[in-house]
């Protein structure tokens, strides 16, 4: 964590080396709430599958996702093996492979690893791959519905997912959640509506797709208050959490004292004002409306918007 692009290049990784060693918010084989506590449907838990930033890695916005599981969803933070992780773990060799072998090298953050496409590309792919691949390695009592594969990103995770949306590759995806999208990383091909495809034989659940107008694929974005002033939007709706920085979409308010954080942002948008826990909660709790709710010709409802920071944009 120590490495996250930014920290770094302002020699302010001292500020995180404490997180090498603080706990992340989760905790290993815990069974699920039962669906009777979360609302969850009979037929299995939503499964997001979420990409982390430029920079990131899959551990830097734990406590934003266990909210967003506490609302009875299953999370995966896939990190990414295209160089633009901070820090990632590869199996046996450097494009990210898995074998049966325990060997593993580390990838520092390394942009130029790829050009933009091709790290894209390989984004997405792994985002798919991990859709799905997880109903086999979950524990049984972790049971996907697999009318609800929604995906998700932070920053340059955005066109990444829609990236992902866009291919599919047989899975039925229900919805995407975008957080501050880096849409101008991404290229102009890559960001028209995303649609289903009728003739994907491969895909054989159609229960979601049924009611959705136009076979399209919703989408909900929600924006930082400097993503908001530049006019940044994507989807069907778009909603400014305000008071929030680029930051509160993952845990960096969360690293440091209030004072530390919210005084660095004048160099990186790290903590706005609002409190970062609610940011979390109010976020959670949209995201588990709309994951509810994606069947429906219409995204933008009011029950998506309940808290004290949300404004529609569009």
């Amino acid at each position: 964590m120590a490495g996250l692009v930014g920290f770094r290049q302002l020699g302010l990784s001292f500020l995180l080396a404490h997180l090498a060693n603080a706990s992340s918010g989760c905790y290993e084989n815990i069974p699920p709430l039962p669906s009777a506590a979360t609302g969850t449907s009979s037929n299995g838990m939503p499964l997001l599958v979420y990409s982390h930033g430029y920079g990131g890695n899959m551990d830097m916005a734990t406590y934003f996702l266990r909210a967003i599981a506490s609302t009875g969803a299953i999370v995966a933070a896939v990190e990414h093996t295209d160089g633009t992780a901070s820090s990632t773990e590869l199996k046996d060799d450097n494009d990210g492979t898995t074998t049966t072998t325990t060997t593993t090298t580390t990838l520092p953050f390394s942009p130029n690893l790829l050009s933009g496409r091709e790290q894209l590309d390989r984004r997405a792919n792994e985002l798919l791959e991990a859709a799905s691949q997880l109903k086999s390695i979950l524990p049984s009592d972790f049971e996907i519905d697999r009318s609800r594969v929604f995906l998700g990103g932070h920053s340059y995770g955005g066109p990444s997912a829609i990236l992902a949306a866009k291919r599919r590759c047989g899975l039925d995806i229900a919805g995407i959640i975008l957080h501050d999208p880096a849409l101008s990383m991404a290229y102009d091909d890559m960001l028209s509506p995303v649609e289903e495809d009728n003739d994907d034989t491969t895909n054989t659940s159609t229960s979601s797709s049924s009611s959705r107008k136009n076979n399209h694929i919703p989408v909900i974005s929600y924006t930082s208050d400097e993503y908001n002033r530049a006019g940044v939007k994507y989807g069907d709706c778009t909603l400014h959490v305000r008071g929030a920085f680029h930051g509160n979409f993952v845990d960096a308010p969360l690293w440091a004292p209030s004072w530390v954080m919210r005084t660095l942002s004048f160099l990186i948008p790290v903590a706005g004002p609002a409190d970062p826990l609610q940011v979390h909660e109010e976020l959670a709790k949209s995201a588990a409306v709309f994951m509810k709710d994606s069947k429906q010709e219409q995204v933008y409802t009011a029950n998506i918007m309940k808290g004290g920071l949300f404004e529609y944009i569009s």
